[in-house]
């Protein structure tokens, strides 16, 4: 390994600033990372999507497997990147014989798919070639200190991969455009894009916009910390310093070796001095590890034991002073603790005497159901004895805004009559149409906005429907309404 072409600085790190070390560096060479991971990811989400077409739920689940395999390509990327050799896309592609094989079977059968640490596992099938018991092995020497790292990389971005997901659904949410009811409910969210709670073409492109956004991070983080872990084992950092050292030295070896020459022939008839060589190799030794990369030094806060302290090495005057100043700090600390408790108790009474009474006073009030609603009498009386009856007789007429109005206003009847939905004169079309929802059973409440669309529609935007559809309201409000209708008028 030619560990002078790092392109990184290599030093002992925490799993934590490891971590951002990937990121850094994922970052720095996004061209080709995430230009690999689009080259290989895209066409396969392309083929699964096409070939699952009719259930496209499959398309997203097959992707989320095949992941171990795509990280490959981007480990291959970043791995030559921290080596001063940055692959282009095409370079990548090329390589895809080397950078599949060993393990690529063996990383999707269960355990090694699920493992929370298979971004830190992954370097070691594919760049150190090891398989079997001897990948097992590599593993537990390598993750003694990283492992739990690693782990954690796992649950925060499956998070971070979750939540960009859900950005995406709610900013197209809150930009598409709405019809009669503007108001966003969090839960059309999770009913999906396909109908009928299903998953359709855009959850498909949203998982695949967030997964291309914090996948290429993942590798290079868990590639960050097999690297932050091998460094430490092996003390690369010392390598590195003492080739340094070397290569720092290179230029004076010739006039050394000269110099030395020199001196072995001055000295050739001359005793040799034993104590004098000795204090010349102490010098030499003193003098590199003088040099800077030997200067890193590291504060640290160990527990030693002491022992015992025996009486008589104490001094009786500072027992003295350091004995009553402990007693003052304690009768002044019991003092304060009294007042507290005092303060707060006469608070206490204080709270209880202003709003005790008035919480009991307190009663929920009765419902009172409101004559009008947005300028429309929805009283019983004020309804005739056959409302569908008498909105079809209008309807045929041709009078199709008085029909819908008594449809509309016999809808209200029922449900703050009968059903007792608490709406006020305040409330506007939208508010009544989600109260109605939640009130009435299924077949009503789509009926019932159905009705709401076809009446805003006529009395506001002048689009008034055909006879021959406000008659099929009329005929279908009973079913939802008649019976309730009745007891609401009689009542």
């Amino acid at each position: 390994m030619q560990l002078e072409r790092l392109s990184v600085y290599l030093r002992p790190r925490g799993g934590w600033e490891a971590l951002d070390l990937g990121f850094q560096m994922a970052r720095a060479w996004w061209r080709p990372v995430w230009g690999t991971w689009f080259a290989v990811y895209l066409p396969a989400a392309f083929v699964l999507h096409a070939i699952f077409h009719e259930r496209l739920w499959i398309a997203p689940l097959v992707l989320w497997w095949l992941k171990p395999v795509f990280d490959r390509f981007v480990l291959h990327v970043v791995s030559r990147a921290v080596f001063g050799d940055a692959p282009t896309v095409a370079d990548a592609l090329a390589a895809w014989r080397d950078i599949l094989r060993p393990g690529l079977v063996a990383g999707l059968i269960w355990y090694p798919r699920l493992s929370l640490a298979r971004s830190f596992n992954l370097p070691v099938w594919q760049l150190e070639k090891q398989t079997g018991g001897a990948a097992r092995s590599r593993w537990a020497a390598l993750g003694r200190r990283m492992r739990g790292y690693a782990v954690w990389l796992t649950i925060v971005c499956l998070h971070f991969e979750g939540l960009v997901l859900l950005s995406l659904g709610i900013v197209v949410a809150l930009l598409a455009p709405a019809g009669g009811d503007v108001a966003f409910e969090f839960s059309e969210l999770f009913k999906g894009s396909g109908g009928e709670g299903r998953w359709g073409w855009f959850d498909s492109a949203c998982y695949v916009a967030a997964v291309s956004l914090v996948e290429p991070l993942y590798v290079a983080g868990g590639f960050s910390l097999y690297l932050n872990r091998r460094a430490i084992l092996e003390g690369w950092d010392i390598e590195l310093a003492l080739r340094r050292i070397d290569a720092r030295l290179g230029l004076a070896k010739a006039a050394a070796a000269a110099c030395l020459a020199v001196a072995v022939a001055c000295l050739a008839g001359a005793p040799r001095d034993a104590a004098a060589a000795e204090k010349s190799a102490a010098s030499e030794i003193k003098e590199v590890l003088q040099a800077p990369e030997f200067q890193q030094f590291r504060d640290g806060t160990r527990w030693k034991y002491r022992g015992e302290v025996k009486r008589e090495d104490r001094d009786p005057a500072a027992i003295d002073f350091w004995s009553n100043l402990g007693a003052l700090l304690a009768q002044i600390s019991q003092a304060l603790l009294w007042v507290l408790v005092g303060i707060g108790a006469v608070a206490l009474v204080f709270l209880v005497r202003r709003y005790l009474p008035r919480f009991l006073e307190q009663r929920p009030e009765a419902y009172h159901p409101p004559d009008a609603l947005f300028g429309l009498a929805v009283t019983p009386e004020s309804l005739p004895d056959d409302v569908p009856g008498t909105a079809a007789r209008l309807a045929a007429e041709g009078r199709i805004r008085e029909a819908l109005s008594l449809l509309y206003r016999g809808a209200l009847s029922v449900l703050v009559h009968r059903e007792h939905v608490p709406l006020a004169e305040g409330d506007t079309e939208g508010d009544c149409l989600r109260a109605a929802r939640k009130a009435l059973p299924g077949g009503a409440g789509d009926y019932f906005a159905r009705l709401v669309a076809a009446w805003l529609g006529a009395a506001y935007a002048g689009r008034v429907p055909a006879a021959g559809e406000a008659e099929a309201l009329a005929r279908e409000w009973g079913p939802h309404f008649a019976a309730r209708g009745g007891e609401g008028a009689a009542a």
